[in-house]
């Protein structure tokens, strides 16, 4: 029988940090905090942080400098070669929006049933913590963009698949990118009470419940944007002969 290893202080720090950058709240070449004030910030020694540097620094998704100018910058270019070939299909009209939705629905939904059988009450407090952040009222679309993507990132993530969340963050990110400033505030008041059943349906280990309102999740949250006017197209890209 598999059992969740307990993460150590510094792969929580790690993953924190990969989780402000796909959120888009870390952007590219944007200078991390020193040192001392990571460790201040997530309650950790300055020896944990400089090992969950090093990590993300390994994965490629941080770059340290030294000397003059220096320091640790979001590089963030792991999934590069991905996102730019998804977007070159968008654009040239190869794909649309609506074949992104259909990807999340292949890809979310079992990822959240997973989530339910493998109970990770660590990543369900973070994920709780994300909600009740989207709950504040604001109308600042930019921020109500950023929480959606980061629930359903950590949503991804408590599968416990690295694979599974680069393909799902990639997917997220050009979608978000694509329908920046669509997300209002009557969007998010929609998907948000879904979001806390799904949470409810994760921690009480129901997985096909789990499953079954993540997809009711993203089919609405797709139909809002169609009601709004949003050309996401239905799957009718244009095909090159072979």
């Amino acid at each position: 029988m598999q059992t969740n290893r307990r993460k150590k202080a510094y792969e929580e720090v790690a993953e924190a940090i990969r989780g402000q950058i796909f959120a888009g709240l870390l952007e590219e070449d944007q200078q991390l905090p020193p040192e001392r004030e990571l460790a201040e910030q997530y309650g950790v020694s300055r020896v944990v942080v400089r090992e969950a540097i090093r990590t993300l620094e390994m994965a490629g998704i941080l770059r340290v400098q030294k000397g003059a100018g220096g320091g640790t910058f979001v590089c963030h270019d792991l999934d590069k070669p991905l996102v730019a070939s998804i977007q070159n299909l968008l654009a040239g009209g190869d794909i649309t929006l609506n074949d992104l939705f259909e990807m999340r629905l292949l890809l979310e939904p079992p990822a959240a049933a997973l989530a339910a059988q493998r109970n990770n009450s660590a990543g369900l407090a973070r994920l709780a913590e994300v909600l009740e952040k989207a709950h504040e009222k604001t109308d600042d679309s930019q921020t109500l963009r950023v929480h959606n993507l980061e629930f359903h990132r950590r949503l991804v993530a408590l599968a416990g698949n690295p694979l599974l969340s680069l393909l799902c963050d990639t997917v997220m990110s050009i979608l978000v990118e694509s329908l920046r400033g669509k997300l209002n505030r009557q969007v998010s008041l929609v998907v948000h009470d879904y979001h806390q059943k799904i949470m409810d349906a994760i921690r009480a280990g129901q997985a096909e419940e789990a499953h079954r309102l993540t997809t009711a999740d993203l089919q609405t949250l797709l139909e809002l944007y169609r009601s709004m006017g949003v050309e996401v197209g239905r799957g009718q890209a244009k095909r090159k002969a072979c």
